[in-house]
């Protein structure tokens, strides 16, 4: 056996230690996650979100195998609703990729534990008491799915584009994944930007 043979096998079963000794459930640690409160999220990305007529409901980790609370989660899961009592359908659809380019690329970059998040736009507090309503938008990016866009310039349509091409196959999940409620299918412009993606 060469010298070098010698060495690729060595440094194999260095890798292959390396492996074994950290579980694969092991905790991912705390600096590389955002916080795991409403209240602390709240405190990073408010000032940015009023700034489009929204403000933090709820905020959260969570677990990637249940979805439950988790502070230990590498899902980062974001719920906005509006500020003012009268907010429209044409308003949701037009706040989509602002809201989106608050939070991304930067959750990624900043806590490089992540594995994905979602941001939903929610109805006014006066249109669903439950203590979480379903949402009226949602988009959802893995940590694969936002390398795909250039989400400063992103359109509304880059992103229908890039949910048609990343999406749920049999073997894996969306890398990304937009959705609007039914009640917005009228509204002009997401028919144009549904219209233009169609057309890519």
């Amino acid at each position: 056996m060469s010298a070098r043979v010698r060495r690729f096998a060595a440094s194999l079963l260095v890798v292959a230690a390396l492996a074994a000794a950290v579980p694969a459930g092991a905790a991912v640690p705390a600096r590389r996650l955002p916080p795991s409160t409403r209240d602390e999220l709240a405190a990073i990305f408010d000032a940015k979100v009023r700034d489009l007529g929204f403000q933090t409901s709820r905020a959260l980790l969570q677990n990637l195998d249940t979805y439950a609370a988790d502070p230990n989660g590498r899902h980062l899961a974001i719920y906005l609703e509006p500020i003012d009592d009268e907010f429209t359908d044409a308003e949701y659809v037009a706040s989509f990729d602002d809201v989106a380019k608050v939070f991304l690329p930067l959750a990624f970059k900043r806590w490089k534990g992540l594995k994905s998040f979602d941001v939903c736009l929610e109805p006014l507090p006066s249109e669903d008491e439950s203590e979480a309503p379903p949402p009226i938008t949602q988009l959802l990016v893995t940590r694969r799915g936002v390398r795909v866009l250039d989400w400063k310039d992103a359109t509304l349509a880059d992103m229908l584009v890039a949910a048609d091409e990343h999406k749920a196959t049999e073997d894996a999940e969306a890398d990304v994944y937009v959705y609007f409620h039914d009640r917005l299918d009228t509204v002009p412009e997401l028919r144009q930007a549904r219209t233009e993606s169609a057309q890519r």
